[in-house]
């Protein structure tokens, strides 16, 4: 089934979840110390694609606070397009106010509050916030992606982090994912993610491949 079709059928967008890990299932270092790159850049260009083919990016906001990433679509082989809505999931608006995804203009971005509060500056004109109902202090994945389908979109890329690639999981709402495992080994004991994860949530790995090292598995979920 394609996005367009998926989106027809259930008002929601298709999601394709993307997790990368080191060579231990970690997702990151030692969060006491500075986030550690580990993916090969092969690999980073077909990330790059794959955000071209999506109509919107998402993350929790601790991967905002810890990361402070762009979410943009870079690459010389990546032509002119409409940028990816850039989806914040911030039940308690933690989001820094200089953080790139508020300050950049780059994209759309889009922050999902639990509740309504004060901004304490005014935003850019790229960004934009909405408030859907929390249950117990979360917003329920359902519920994020029914908002998201009713706004046409129908592709979403999950990118992180495992918070969010769990809760996502657990909803039974996952679609697709692209798991890359790097050799490189970080330091310290940070969050792990391990790719049973994902069978466990009702997806089977249907290819498997190696770029520059990393072993990159795809999945799908079974109808």
């Amino acid at each position: 089934m394609n996005e367009f079709m998926h989106w027809c059928e259930h008002m929601q967008p298709e999601v394709l979840l993307k997790a990368a890990t080191d060579a231990n299932g970690r997702v990151d270092c030692d969060p006491k110390e500075p986030p550690q790159r580990f993916s090969s850049p092969e690999s980073l260009e077909i990330v790059h694609a794959m955000r071209a083919d999506s109509m919107a990016i998402l993350v929790g906001v601790d991967t905002v606070v810890r990361d402070d990433p762009s979410l943009t679509v870079r690459g010389p082989d990546i032509g002119p397009r409409t940028p990816p809505t850039r989806v914040i999931v911030d039940p308690s608006g933690r989001t820094p106010a200089d953080s790139k995804l508020l300050t950049d203009g780059e994209a759309p971005t889009l922050l999902i509050h639990a509740e309504p509060f004060d901004i304490p500056q005014s935003d850019a004109e790229h960004v934009e916030r909405a408030v859907l109902t929390a249950d117990d202090g979360e917003i329920p994945i359902a519920r994020i992606l029914a908002f998201l389908g009713d706004r046409g979109i129908q592709s979403l890329l999950v990118e992180g982090g495992p918070n969010t690639w769990r809760r996502f999981l657990a909803a039974g709402l996952v679609d697709r994912a692209h798991l890359c495992q790097s050799p490189v080994e970080l330091s310290g004991n940070g969050t792990e993610f391990a790719e049973s994860e994902l069978s466990s949530a009702g997806l089977q790995q249907f290819r498997e491949i190696e770029v520059s090292g990393d072993r990159i598995s795809h999945w799908r979920r079974e109808n």
